[in-house]
């Protein structure tokens, strides 16, 4: 029998709906999520322990199984289920969507994720294992990446922002310079390494704010991993400008560099700028990833696409990145935010950009 998180119990699961049900509480999602879990003999369990990366002991030898309350968003409620073995336990992501919008989105996700898995063949995405649908209510459950926490940019104690680590038990705590650089650049690598070198989709849209990317830095070097896919598709707005690889590399590269640096101040406070010692880790990543693509691909080299950037003119450069940071706007209220911020980012990642270049 599952054992249900009992924290929140009788609490609502504010704009969500069972059929026939007023406001969800928690205890009832948790349930429903257990009911569909254990019927059959459990047989969805059963295929989940089946379809383990690592060999796994079988269902009967489980001593205890426990769904955990862990995320509500706007889109999934997101639980942990921990499956006790006699020497380890295994966790997993289950993500819950209720409406039939969210319930469109989730069945996108799960291809997306089996699409690009299969076609990249790379570690850095969850594998969603299971599929489970009843009334009202949807889910999958995919890896549950251990020892990896959210992370947003926060004030830290002279007011400056830098990323600061959700870890369990009330220890959060910053980054230091090398952390932070490392952490931007495997977040610009990992994105990179998805990027389709013939039409240029890329995962689209993705935001810090949301907690996309969790991070494990008692590694060393840190491990970061991108828990979800909503979307998968090119950037750029005109078709023929996908047969350009120069175009589509230099729009990616700018918007990458962009979007690193946005998110919100402790995950949902104002939009927050992550500062320029940040944009050296986004290069490297870029590069790293960029240079396994070379094979083939058509794509220009790295500094071909550096030395393109900073041959245009100063208007040029703003020109071009207005245009990149548009087309790759996520919230409405970026617009007016960028607007005053992407004049110095462009003397900053300009800056960045010879710096790197001097000692690549």
């Amino acid at each position: 029998m599952l054992s249900l998180d009992a924290r929140f119990q009788g609490a609502s699961l504010h704009g969500n709906k069972l059929p026939g049900s007023a406001n969800l509480t928690y205890g009832q999602y948790l349930g429903s999520v257990a009911r569909l879990l254990s019927e059959n003999s459990s047989a969805a369990l059963r295929e989940l322990i089946k379809k383990q990366h690592k060999t796994t002991p079988g269902f009967e030898e489980a001593s205890r199984i426990e769904l955990i309350s862990e995320k509500h968003g706007a889109l999934y409620s997101v639980s942990r289920l921990r499956i006790q073995f006699a020497d380890e336990i295994r966790s997993f992501a289950v993500n819950c969507a209720f409406s039939e919008e969210q319930q469109a989105l989730l069945q996108i996700e799960v291809k997306l994720l089996s699409d690009l898995r299969s076609a990249f063949g790379l570690p850095y995405l969850p594998a969603p294992f299971i599929f489970v649908s009843g009334p009202g209510l949807m889910f999958f459950v995919t890896e549950w990446f251990e020892n990896h926490h959210e992370f947003h940019l926060s004030a830290d104690s002279t007011g400056t922002t830098a990323p600061r680590v959700w870890t369990q038990g009330g220890k959060d705590h910053f980054l230091d310079g090398a952390k932070t650089g490392e952490l931007y650049a495997q977040a610009s690598k990992i994105l990179t390494l998805y990027l389709d070198s013939r039409s240029f989709s890329q995962i689209y849209p993705w935001h810090h704010a949301a907690g996309d990317f969790v991070v494990d830095d008692s590694q060393s070097p840190l491990s970061l991993r991108l828990i979800t896919v909503r979307g998968c598709r090119s950037l750029l707005a005109r078709k023929f400008d996908r047969k350009d690889k120069m175009l589509g590399s230099l729009h990616f590269f700018v918007n990458l560099c962009i979007r690193m640096r946005i998110d919100r101040l402790d995950g949902t406070g104002d939009l927050a700028w992550a500062g320029p010692q940040c944009l050296l880790g986004v290069i490297r990543g870029f590069t790293e990833a960029w240079e396994t693509k070379q094979d083939g691909s058509g794509l220009p080299k790295a500094g071909e696409i550096f030395s393109l950037f900073l041959d245009l003119s100063p208007n040029e450069r703003l020109a071009f990145t207005e245009i990149a940071a548009e087309d790759g706007r996520i919230e409405a209220d970026e617009g007016n935010f960028l607007t005053s911020r992407l004049p110095g980012h462009v003397i900053e990642l300009s800056d960045a950009l010879e710096t790197f270049k001097s000692g690549y």
